[in-house]
């Protein structure tokens, strides 16, 4: 290939590329671009009988701490790969770029500056971000229902079996006395199992937390938790507003019961504090929640005990409304757990 037919398509390629490629001087001036470029940068203002400067569409780089504006900008450096700019569009939109610069003709201080749009990276990057947020969901999911499927099963299938045999029995059974005490005891383990199954049915969904709100809901399974773990809760609830979104309450409710939980099973402890206040700055209004045990901690940067979808789940919880959660822990200083949602 001669050297005119090289020009020739490298012309070509300036001209018909999809990314953005512009030519400037030592002092930042554009001494050209290519059509995409003059197409989705802002020229406004622009004199086309002089240089345009880069400085009039860029809106700073973005490095390690968040965005600058001027500080090591690239313009005084030879050459900076893969780095990220914030460039001023035709619509008045600041949008970030892919961004390369690099020296071409020293002796005439030239640089070559190209840009790539990220929305189709983000696009990916977010698709790619929702399958696998789908297969954590779909796993959590698959993981309860086990539990659910093995408590049922174990608890209250063998249960009724057990008080189905001996209700069979009883037709055999001529003594009177004996009668009666086989009675009591199926009456029993008929009363345990209404008990399991009301738990169980707490568990999913409580009725109270429907009918009476969240604190009504909370103070009730905090009781059940002293019952069946003999860990003492200390509740305290500084909120005004005693009904919020039925979502809001959800949220709330869950992550608060999967945090108490997880202290149950692995903390070690015997009471847990728990607190709700309400915030109100200008149209600002949110729920603080915290949940705070003083039980064996672990490092926060570990792999979690368990599945870790129990922090996982609170964390998806939270963002699903809007909220923040956070989990402060250290071996042997307890662990706890913090938030705010939106109301």
């Amino acid at each position: 290939m001669n050297e005119s037919n090289l020009t020739s398509l490298l012309e070509a390629m300036f001209h018909h590329s999809k990314e953005m490629i512009l030519f400037v001087n030592r002092s930042g001036e554009i001494v050209h671009m290519n059509a995409h470029a003059a197409n989705t940068l802002d020229d406004t203002d622009y004199d086309r009988s002089q240089f345009q400067h880069i400085c009039n569409h860029c809106q700073g780089m973005y490095m390690e701490g968040g965005r600058v504006a001027c500080t090591n900008c690239y313009l005084h450096q030879e050459e900076i790969v893969s780095f990220q700019v914030y460039m001023r569009t035709r619509d008045g939109e600041v949008v970030p770029f892919i961004a390369n610069f690099q020296r071409i003709d020293p002796e005439n201080e030239i640089s070559v500056f190209t840009l790539n749009s990220l929305a189709e990276q983000l696009k990916t990057q977010e698709i790619e971000h929702q399958k696998r947020l789908t297969q954590r969901i779909i796993q959590a999911q698959e993981d309860e229902r086990k539990r659910i499927s093995r408590d049922l099963h174990d608890g209250v299938t063998q249960e009724l079996l057990n008080v189905l045999l001996e209700m069979r029995l009883l037709k055999y059974v001529d003594d009177r006395e004996m009668l009666n005490d086989k009675m009591v005891k199926s009456e029993e383990s008929l009363s345990q199992l209404l008990d399991y199954v009301r738990n169980i049915s707490v568990e999913l969904r409580p009725a109270s937390l429907d009918d009476l709100g969240i604190e009504a809901a909370l103070k009730t399974h905090f009781k059940w938790i002293e019952r069946q773990y003999g860990i003492s809760v200390d509740f305290i609830f500084d909120v005004d507003q005693k009904r919020f979104n039925p979502e809001v309450e959800t949220v709330l409710y869950r992550i608060i019961q999967e945090a108490i939980f997880n202290a149950a099973k692995y903390a070690e402890v015997d009471s847990i504090d728990v607190a709700l206040e309400e915030t109100k700055d200008g149209e600002s209004h949110h729920i603080k929640f915290a949940i705070e045990d003083s039980g064996l901690g672990f490092h926060t940067g570990d792999t979690p005990v368990g599945t870790g979808l129990g922090l996982f789940g609170m964390s998806e919880r939270a963002s699903s409304v809007g909220g923040t959660v956070s989990v402060d822990s250290v071996p042997g200083g307890g662990t706890k757990v913090f938030g705010s949602i939106p109301v």
